[in-house]
């Protein structure tokens, strides 16, 4: 993302910038030459709030823009019409992952929505060897598929990409002139999902959760998008949610309104680095007091994919530490997701434990949260 210029360019990032320090001792010279012969004005590599053209209030009619291709000039010279491109969600688009909008438009719900994506079937959740965190079959519940991740949703298995820590959103929006109607109906996390998928935004302004250099994981340099002219509007409610409501990273012009923003864990609204960002007639709050779990909980399912490789590769290795009897690496994962399952029972179905039971004593000093207040991990 910093090509070597050799034309002048517009930029709102310093080290784009092209400048040139005269002779002190020289005086300045002066040069009149046509408008045709000024150079063309190189474009740096940014999009959205950080593309020049549309946050500036004035750009004089001599600057002329090298633009990449015929088609980036004419989408700048003529903006789509988005104003008949309508979208109906139902719960059908939030069965198997993130719903991505990359097409301008309105987006209107049409019945509550309740966000459980590639959740285990009934007959899985009945069968007495249910095991929610289980590493030995042939997908993670509530995670991308090994499919998804080579065509939709990538990073999970490669530890690299926007979905590195699983499904992020509901819904990203890829780019600008988007509206989200909610249509007088609420969205929001499935108390299993809710649970199992501990860094979530309903709605994310961005395709990735953190700027590319920044946050809990590897995200990838590519395909990075910060959307822009994005109205969200009720009547409705934007629920039960394991971070935050919506979230934003370098957006501009937002106008969310006549909303109601509840159960989150972190945040009902943030939008960091944006710009033009209106909220009206919205009220935020109250904040989810009984959230079930401790910042490692959040580790631990991160971690998943990795205990799933460690004990395909590894699994029949022993290991020691110090102080305690050899076991095998296979053993030990075990132990990790038996410990996460007895947390999963507990605050999904009530499940009560032996007291004494040593497993449940360290399931709860390392997952559970003893107060429901938010946990800063």
């Amino acid at each position: 993302n910093n090509p070597l210029l050799y034309r002048p360019a517009m930029s709102l990032t310093r080290h784009t910038c092209t400048c040139y320090q005269t002779s002190a001792t020289e005086p300045p010279v002066r040069y009149m030459v046509p408008a045709a012969h000024l150079p063309l004005v190189t474009l740096a590599k940014q999009v959205a709030a950080n593309d020049v053209r549309f946050t500036v209030d004035y750009i004089s009619p001599l600057i002329q823009f090298d633009y990449d291709d015929n088609e980036d000039k004419q989408a700048a010279l003529h903006p789509t019409d988005c104003s008949h491109n309508i979208h109906y969600l139902s719960q059908s688009d939030f069965l198997h992952g993130t719903y991505r909008i990359r097409e301008c438009g309105e987006y209107i719900l049409t019945q509550d929505i309740a966000v459980n994506f590639n959740a285990p079937s009934a007959a899985e959740e009945s069968a007495s060897d249910f095991s929610p965190n289980r590493i030995t079959g042939d997908r993670l519940y509530w995670f991308p598929t090994a499919q998804q991740a080579e065509q939709e949703y990538g990073g999970l298995y490669n530890y690299t990409g926007a979905y590195s820590l699983g499904f992020f959103a509901a819904l990203t929006v890829e780019c600008d002139q988007v509206v989200i109607n909610l249509n007088g109906f609420t969205l929001a996390m499935d108390r299993r999902f809710y649970v199992q998928q501990r860094f979530f935004s309903l709605i994310e302004l961005a395709a990735k959760p953190f700027l590319p250099w920044q946050g809990a994981s590897t995200w990838g340099l590519t395909g990075v998008y910060y959307a822009s002219n994005v109205e969200i509007k009720g009547p409705g409610v934007i629920g039960r949610s394991s971070h935050h409501g919506i979230h934003g990273n370098l957006n501009t012009h937002v106008h969310i309104h006549d909303l109601r923003v509840r159960q989150f864990d972190v945040a009902g609204i943030a939008c960091n680095g944006c710009s033009y960002v209106t909220i009206e007639d919205v009220v935020v709050g109250p904040q989810n007091k009984d959230i079930p779990t401790l910042g490692r909980y959040t580790h631990a399912r991160a971690f998943i994919p990795r205990l799933m490789d460690l004990q395909r590769q590894y699994g029949e290795q022993e290991i020691q530490f110090y102080g305690r009897a050899k076991t095998t690496v296979s053993a030990l994962c075990a132990r990790m997701v038996q410990q996460m399952d007895m947390i999963y029972f507990n605050y999904i179905e009530g499940r009560e434990y032996d007291e004494a039971d040593g497993e449940w004593i360290a399931a709860q000093k390392v997952f559970k949260n003893p107060t429901g207040w938010m946990d800063g991990g």
